[in-house]
């Protein structure tokens, strides 16, 4: 039996809004072509979840589609911990299911983002200009951008912008979160300016990542709490994260790649010489 995998082309997007009374705005499904998305439910051009009085919830299911037998109209099988989902509460706040457990909080009014583990019940709280707070004690702040990679495989790259009221500060500004097809990018979740947080979701997950830099890299510890520095292995502290800050290699507006950004660079033009090779060597 042939199975196309949607998750590589096509998605399923189940939309709810709360809309009062109106029967035509209750829940729908929707299978649409890869990318549109974020464009086809924005409404007036804004974000999908613009509005603070229409609050609404999307969600993207990867899986695969399995053909009708016997007449039958073909059907989706969800493929297990491949949805996300995000909501927006009011003009400032959402919330993001990531699945496998894990969920981020945000807050723009404090550029405040929560990472939570509900396997492990940690949580990783991201707030101000930007301190990072685990389990409740101040671990470290940043000032460049910043990745955090779960131990599921998602990437959450926080970009950071001058803090207008003190520029010599700064603020997350914006979430790049990824984990092979499945994207979300989240804008406006800086306090500098106040009701322009916004959402967008997509299933160009892996080109996204390659166009999004990392900056200075933190992987979750498998065997406790905390965060390990990419480069080192070794839980991260402040002097880890110094590489952050202003004229440092990871600093503001720098382009210095991680270490997997090389490694997987590396890999690129290696497979590209061998390619070239091997072409060269079947031409005699």
């Amino acid at each position: 039996m042939n199975m196309t995998t949607i998750i590589n082309n096509t998605f399923n997007l189940n939309v709810t809004n709360n809309f009062g009374a109106n029967p035509l705005a209750g829940g729908m499904t929707l299978q649409l072509a890869s990318g549109i998305m974020a464009s086809y439910f924005q409404p007036l051009m804004a974000s999908a979840f613009a509005s603070a009085a229409l609050p609404m919830m999307f969600q993207m299911q990867g899986g695969t589609m399995l053909p009708g037998t016997g007449g039958q109209a073909s059907s989706f099988a969800p493929t297990e911990g491949a949805s996300w989902s995000a909501s927006m509460e009011g003009e400032s706040q959402a919330s993001i299911d990531l699945g496998d457990g894990y969920s981020l909080e945000l807050d723009e009014r404090n550029s405040e983002i929560r990472i939570y583990n509900a396997s492990t019940g940690e949580t990783t709280r991201v707030w101000g200009d930007p301190h990072v707070d685990i389990d409740g004690k101040h671990a470290f702040d940043f000032w460049g951008t910043t990745s955090f990679e779960l131990e599921n495989g998602t990437k959450i790259t926080i970009d950071t912008e001058q803090y207008a009221a003190n520029p010599n500060e700064y603020l997350a500004s914006k979430l790049t979160i990824t984990k092979g097809d499945q994207a979300i990018v989240v804008d406006g979740i800086s306090q500098n300016q106040i009701g322009d947080l916004s959402i967008t979701q997509s299933n160009n997950g892996q080109m996204l990542d390659m166009l999004t830099r990392d900056g200075f890299v933190l992987q979750e510890n498998a065997t406790g709490a905390g965060w390990r520095s990419e480069l080192t292995g070794d839980i991260a502290t402040q002097a880890d994260l110094n590489l952050t800050k202003v004229g440092a290699i990871y600093g503001p507006g720098s382009e210095m790649p991680s270490m997997g950004e090389i490694t997987q660079q590396l890999s690129s033009f290696l497979l590209f010489g061998l390619v070239n090779a091997l072409t060269n060597a079947a031409r005699g």
